[in-house]
């Protein structure tokens, strides 16, 4: 049997010891000034949403403003109203952790449907996988990884829906 630790770089290093380069994710301000600039309608549109003045939701986003800071619940709102979470998958990236969605509990669903679901969520990682390493002349490109990506969520968001069924068909405990 084989055991496998991860020790994240803030807990695995000493006061001495030099932590690794790695690349870092997405910045987080980068991020948020992307959500506002791109959301459909403009800056304008998104603030009007979120209940900002436009000009102080501008303020906000931008990076390089040292006056005006987004909160953590602008960004929250921000992500809501627009559907982009770029700023949550920039936040796990400098975090080094990734995001999923939160599956819902699928317990009255049909035992083989979900085991069919699986495969086929398993079949499409696979494909996109597959597709990405044999078209790979010049490496992968950002569309091949962003399929990857889509269906390694979808795959693991059909695990949770798995699990969430047989959770469902569990018997009771005895009573002692």
């Amino acid at each position: 049997m084989r055991t496998n630790i991860s020790i994240d770089a803030a807990h695995g290093y000493g006061a001495d010891e030099p932590v690794p380069n790695k690349l870092r994710g997405h910045d987080a301000a980068v991020a948020a000034y992307d959500t506002a600039h791109g959301y459909q309608g403009g800056i304008v549109a998104l603030a009007k949403r979120v209940g900002h003045n436009p000009n102080t939701l501008t303020h906000k986003v931008n990076p390089q403003n040292t006056t005006h800071h987004l909160t953590l619940r602008d960004a929250i709102e921000m992500q809501w109203q627009s559907r982009d979470y770029r700023i949550l998958h920039a936040m796990a990236g400098e975090l080094d952790h990734v995001c999923i969605r939160a599956t819902p509990a699928h317990s009255e669903g049909d035992p083989l449907d979900a085991l069919v679901q699986l495969q086929m969520a398993f079949a499409d990682y696979v494909q996109a996988l597959g597709e990405a390493l044999t078209r790979r002349k010049d490496g992968v490109s950002r569309n091949q990884m962003r399929k990857a990506e889509h269906h390694a969520a979808e795959l693991v968001a059909n695990v949770g829906h798995s699990l969430a069924m047989l959770r469902g068909l569990m018997r009771e405990e005895p009573k002692a």
